[in-house]
């Protein structure tokens, strides 16, 4: 297999560690070259801000963002945004993908001081981890998963995210392995 490549690009974060802690992670399950790269600042957002929800419109971004950064079969963008998100139907959603592109994650309901509690820097890290591979996952061609513990599993609410680990499951590694053969590391 040739060299998959996945980059990562922050927006507005605040923790320059958090990109770097997501980039080992990702080295260390995937086999794959992983960068931290600029593609984007927080003004590009203002065309996707819908005042009245105080909330970017993910869809709209998404379909934005592929048009301004090509994709190619052996690369992936995760883009990682400290930002609020919604896509109609939906109160909101902590990350959006495109199969065959990437994705994007946004971090507002992913932190723990949004729902009133203390800061917690290693759970809020696991947390943007966890949704940085399921955006990944969807970008490889995985739909969401029934299995309770797969990463892949649709999350309704922050507990759900919590309650989820940051691998595949079986049956997911199984449908990455048919289509992007050495592309995950062994377990």
């Amino acid at each position: 297999m040739d060299k998959f490549t996945i980059i990562l690009s922050p927006v507005g974060l605040k923790d320059s560690k958090l990109a770097l802690a997501i980039e080992e992670f990702l080295e260390s399950k995937f086999n794959a070259s992983v960068s931290i790269e600029r593609k984007v600042g927080m003004g590009h957002l203002i065309n996707f801000f819908n005042e009245e929800r105080g909330q970017v419109n993910a869809e709209s971004l998404l379909k934005d963002l592929q048009k301004k950064i090509p994709s190619n079969p052996l690369t992936r963008i995760i883009l990682i945004m400290d930002v609020d998100a919604y896509v109609e139907g939906l109160n909101f959603i902590f990350g959006i993908a495109s199969e065959g592109w990437g994705g994007i994650v946004f971090l507002r309901r992913l932190h723990p001081e949004f729902y009133g509690l203390p800061s917690h820097h290693a759970l809020f890290r696991a947390r943007v981890i966890k949704e940085a591979i399921h955006e990944l996952g969807h970008s490889l061609g995985l739909a969401h998963c029934l299995e309770r513990t797969c990463v892949m599993r649709f999350s309704n609410s922050v507990w759900e995210v919590d309650s989820k680990l940051p691998e595949f499951c079986s049956k997911c590694k199984l449908i990455i392995e048919r289509v992007y053969p050495g592309l995950l590391r062994s377990m």
